[in-house]
This record gives C-alpha cells, sequence and structure tokens, in this order.
C-alpha cells in the first residue's frame, strides 16, 4: 500500500505544469540599442505574441524610464516591433529639490520599437493636427515583459501568416521549422 501511495504521489507531482511557477508579469528579453541580446530569448517572446499574451515594453532617457502596453505587434523576419497607444506628451523637470511631470497639453505622443534596436515616435498638436516632433529613425535599448497567465503552456504557438505568402519559403528555411503542416 506504501508503494501505491508513493507512485501515485510520484505520478501527481509529475503531472504539474512547470509554467505555474511563470504566471504574470515576466522580463522575457532586452536588447540593446545594436540590437544585441542583453537579456533573455527572442523566441520566447516570438512564441509570446504568436499565443496572444500581453506585452509591454520599457525604455529610457534623459534620466526618464517608460514602460508601455504594446497595443499592436507585428513580426517581421524574425523580428518583433511592438507600437504602444498614444498618450498626452509630458515634459518631465527638476526644480531645484522638486520633481515633477506636467502635461504638454496639446501634444499627442506614440512609439514603436523593435526587438532589432530599431525605434521611431513622433507627437502631434492635435489642435492644429500637425506633427511636431519626432518621425525619425533610431535605435534605443528596448526591455520586452510577457503576462503569462495560468497553464500558459497549453497554447500551440504558430505562425500566424499563410504559406502562401510568397516569402515563405525564404522565411521558413532562415527561421523556423514548420509545424503547421
Amino acid at each position: 500500500m506504501k508503494r501505491f501511495i508513493c507512485l501515485a504521489l510520484i505520478l501527481f507531482c509529475s503531472c504539474q505544469s512547470s509554467n505555474d511557477a511563470i504566471e504574470g508579469w515576466q522580463k522575457v528579453f532586452q536588447n540593446d540599442a545594436n540590437g544585441s541580446v542583453s537579456f533573455g530569448d527572442k523566441s520566447a517572446l516570438i512564441d509570446a505574441v504568436r499565443r496572444g499574451y500581453p506585452v509591454r515594453i520599457g525604455w529610457g532617457g534623459n534620466r526618464v524610464e517608460h514602460v508601455a502596453e504594446a497595443e499592436f505587434l507585428t513580426i517581421f523576419q524574425g523580428e518583433v516591433f511592438a507600437q504602444i497607444k498614444t498618450i498626452l506628451g509630458q515634459a518631465p523637470r527638476i526644480d531645484g529639490d522638486s520633481i515633477k511631470i506636467r502635461f504638454r497639453t496639446q501634444n499627442h505622443w506614440t512609439k514603436i520599437a523593435g526587438t532589432n534596436g530599431y525605434s521611431t515616435a513622433f507627437m502631434t498638436d492635435y489642435f492644429k493636427d500637425s506633427l511636431v516632433g519626432g518621425g525619425t529613425d533610431r535605435y534605443t535599448a528596448t526591455t520586452w515583459y510577457v503576462y503569462y497567465p495560468k497553464n500558459s503552456s497549453d497554447i500551440e504557438a504558430r505562425p500566424l501568416w499563410r504559406k502562401e505568402s510568397p516569402n515563405w519559403e525564404n522565411w521558413n528555411k532562415t527561421n523556423y521549422k514548420d509545424t503547421s503542416r
């Protein structure tokens, strides 16, 4: 009887999902401004995007750090690109001993960042409906976070584009095995 109970416990423990430990937001990838990997595995990020998991990106500059939800994600030639939702512009300031961030009340701002280091952003004056800043290509370090739901291993990550696409064979040879056949 003791052997049966031990065997049942071993079997029960081996059936438990190993992904339960990573439920929630996890840093999965970080690229430097040159697109080189400084943390994690890009394929884990690509799999998470294909599974439809929420993604956040983080970046910094001028002593300020930002983290935003990725509202629109694109996988292209083995790179991930994230576009954030347009926000009201901000103007961080240090006035003596006081630190503040104020709104740029007439400006909207948005950004796209890529795992290859590419970044672009622009600001518009929504009163005048005109571009007031940005719109130039840059390269910057970006940190990528994924929200892993409970039991996240149940979903298979497959490419979302059609094999009939003109570049399928080139993509398939250079990046991933085709598991959809």
